[in-house]
């Protein structure tokens, strides 16, 4: 107890350690997910509690510890809302009414319609915005993202549509399939192993390609099939990140900010002794 006391007085004379140290729960970190599904905007929206389910755990990840909503961007198969059975969301038909990006703790983008390939018309303009949003911190999800060059400026690279196999997809494989297995890493990231509603997948993602762009955590691998589809093209996977979501662990640097903290708290008593 005495430790953590002389520790907490360190901290209070050395700001910019404690101010890190704070802001490590709940910090935002600039991620993008793809998304090779319409669960949510589809088959949710028809009711299917495996769906739903599935939905409510994306808006946990993706809005953590954030007080804040998560943006939704686009309107379902009825043209209605998407609902939330965990966290707090504002639906938006498309990204020119949704003001300020900062007040929100994720932007999700649901397919055109609800299914079955991405909508990037609903960034309405605003890339600038959204790059801002990204850089800051925040978390974009893009559903049924099968590689549309309308999303290059966040996820880097061009001719994305070529590593992306399924419906929409440059690469041959199934259209529709409930092939998916969650992952360790999606298991971490609080997702866990979907029951089949029918059609969860319809685009897998080339892991080896995406890699090099920076989306190397596979929260779900896709459907054997598609590599079985295409021979030479690796691993594929059906939900990819290029960071993990706003309520799992620090980065390697904020624990070394700990790190910091410590040895200078530990430099400090030497001194005193001395």
């Amino acid at each position: 107890m005495k430790f953590l006391n002389r520790f907490a007085k360190f901290l209070s004379v050395v700001p910019l350690a404690a101010a890190g140290l704070l802001a490590i729960q709940g910090t935002a970190q600039a991620t993008v997910i793809l998304e090779g599904s319409d669960a949510i905007g589809l088959h949710c929206a028809f009711g299917d509690v495996g769906a739903c389910t599935y939905r409510d755990q994306v808006w946990s990840a993706i809005g953590g510890a954030s007080l804040n909503p998560v943006a939704v961007i686009g309107l379902n198969f009825f043209g209605g809302a998407t609902g939330s059975g965990s966290h707090a969301v504002v639906n938006f038909t498309d990204l020119s009414t949704a003001g300020a990006l900062s007040s929100y703790a994720a932007v999700y983008f649901v397919a055109g319609g609800g299914c079955c390939s991405s909508n990037p018309g609903a960034i309405a303009g605003r890339q600038a915005d959204l790059s801002a949003y990204v850089t800051g911190g925040g978390t974009v999800m893009i559903g049924d993202y099968e590689g549309n060059s309308g999303w290059d400026f966040l996820t880097g690279g061009s001719g994305n549509n070529a590593f992306v196999a399924g419906f929409a997809g440059g690469l041959s494989g199934p259209g529709c399939t409930d092939g998916e297995t969650v992952t360790a890493e999606g298991t971490s990231n609080g997702f866990t192993q979907p029951p089949a509603i029918g059609c969860w997948t319809h685009q897998a993602m080339v892991n080896s390609h995406f890699a090099t762009l920076g989306f190397t955590k596979s929260f779900f691998d896709a459907d054997p099939q598609f590599a079985l589809d295409n021979p030479g093209m690796g691993s594929f996977s059906s939900l990819l990140s290029n960071g993990v979501t706003l309520s799992h662990v620090p980065e390697p640097g904020s624990v070394a900010l700990i790190g910091l903290a410590i040895a200078g708290f530990a430099a400090s008593r030497r001194r005193k002794a001395a």
